[in-house]
């Protein structure tokens, strides 16, 4: 009696394999991230200003969340921002009856969905390191980490607001567009300070209506990208009797900042000189020379106007970070800083040629996204370089994949430094004060 051989089994076609390809950097990002978070959290180790507000402010919160379910006391919060990432960390882990330790670790999970979301949306570009260049800003970035390793609401909002983001630098339909409203109200929820999200939603199907022509939305555009964001805007403003909780609103409505708006073109003047060099050739900035250069003096002047030297504590408005270290290295001119004032201008100029050059969406979302956000933070007392470096990031990888894709990376040096750059600050912002605890 003879054997039956079983048929060989037919080899894995090649759409299978290269399925398989795309998320496997996305998911060695988040399993990176996993075991750093998963380290520190069971290491005890809570440093730096990330572990100190986790202390003070979001721990806590999930903790009151926990102990007052299933009636959750919105109100009693103690935090300046809205309540969904702590919603859900109480709820993931309040199932397993965590600690500390282990509620710190699962408060990672939006930084290892922002991380497996940015490695994929770079997956169509052809080498690893145009992939890694691409990704780099965000994901080297220390205020990435310091979300990542301690309980902060920032990756849980960038995480929607990256969605958001991507999904309106492309043609899209009703479902698309109510998706795109979906994201900006978990991002809301999550940092009310997000509603900047609905200029870009909007501006992107301003400048690329149906047929790829320039149109106004319809009403019910309109409706799918922005009544989810309102609404739940409105919600939370009713629940709390302002637009953030009793115990953050005075903290965060003491004064305004009129010079937000030349401090998020000197940050995004740092990731956005080193795209600008790698992509756009001289003679597209000679022809855009006159209108960048006024874009950059305006957006310059609320540095001459308004206080814009960095400040010391305990007013810890304006420090912090790359852009107040290097204004408060240099004096001040009655208040006023020079340092800023040369930033902004060089960021108002590189913005403006980007968005000259780039397809019309992607324009459209980089510079409604940016005028938003400087708008946004001027009602809010203060100016921390994470509140501009995170959303500037974002909208980096995603322009870089569209320069990327249409082949006009021409020198990757500049892309290069500007990772460099950030893993130089993690390792001095994070790593370094997590290594002395562990050795200690």
């Amino acid at each position: 009696m003879t054997s039956r051989v079983p048929p060989p089994r037919p080899a894995p076609s090649r759409e299978r394999r290269e399925t398989s390809r795309r998320w496997l950097e996305p998911a060695a990002a988040g399993a990176i991230v996993t075991a750093a978070s998963v380290v520190v959290a069971w290491g005890g180790v809570v440093v730096t200003s990330a572990g100190d507000d986790q202390a003070r402010f979001h721990l806590p919160s999930v903790m009151l969340l926990r102990a007052t379910a299933p009636d959750f006391d919105l109100v009693g919060m103690p935090t300046a921002t809205g309540p969904l990432y702590h919603a859900v960390v109480a709820a993931l882990a309040g199932l397993f009856g965590l600690g500390p330790a282990g509620t710190q670790a699962v408060g990672s999970i939006f930084a290892v969905l922002l991380a497996v979301v940015a490695v994929h949306h770079v997956q169509p570009l052809p080498t690893w390191v145009a992939r890694a260049v691409a990704v780099a800003p965000l994901l080297l970035s220390a205020y990435y980490w310091q979300s990542a390793l301690w309980m902060l609401t920032d990756d849980a909002a960038m995480l929607f607001a990256f969605g958001a983001l991507a999904l309106s630098t492309r043609s899209a339909g009703a479902r698309g567009q109510l998706a795109v409203g979906v994201l900006i109200a978990a991002a809301i929820a999550t940092r009310q300070n997000s509603v900047w999200l609905l200029v870009p939603a909007c501006a992107a199907h301003v400048v690329c209506g149906p047929g790829g022509r320039p149109a106004w939305p319809g009403a019910a555009a309109v409706a799918r990208l922005c009544l989810p964001g309102v609404a739940v805007l409105g919600a939370l403003v009713a629940v709390w009797g302002g637009v953030a909780p009793p115990a953050g609103r005075a903290m965060n409505a003491m004064h305004t900042s009129p010079a937000a708006p030349s401090y998020v073109a000197a940050v995004a003047a740092v990731f956005l000189t080193p795209v600008l060099l790698a992509a756009v050739d001289t003679a597209s900035i000679r022809r855009h020379f006159a209108i960048a250069s006024a874009m950059g003096v305006l957006v310059a002047v609320p540095a001459l106007t308004f206080p814009s030297a960095a400040t010391a504590a305990p007013d810890d408005s304006r420090r912090g970070g790359l852009v107040w270290a290097l204004v408060g290295a240099f004096p001040d001119l009655g208040g006023r800083s020079p340092v800023l004032v040369v930033l902004a201008f060089a960021g108002g100029f590189v913005a403006t040629v980007l968005t000259l050059t780039l397809p019309a969406r992607c324009a459209a979302v980089l510079a409604g996204s940016l005028v938003a956000l400087a708008v946004v933070l001027v009602s809010g007392a203060q100016l921390y370089q994470k509140y501009v470096e995170l959303p500037v990031a974002v909208l980096v990888v995603l322009v870089l994949v569209q320069l990327f894709a249409a082949d006009r990376v021409a020198r990757r040096w500049p892309l290069v430094a500007l990772a460099a750059l950030q893993a130089l600050f993690t390792a001095g912002l994070v790593v370094l004060p997590i290594l002395r605890t562990l050795v200690v």
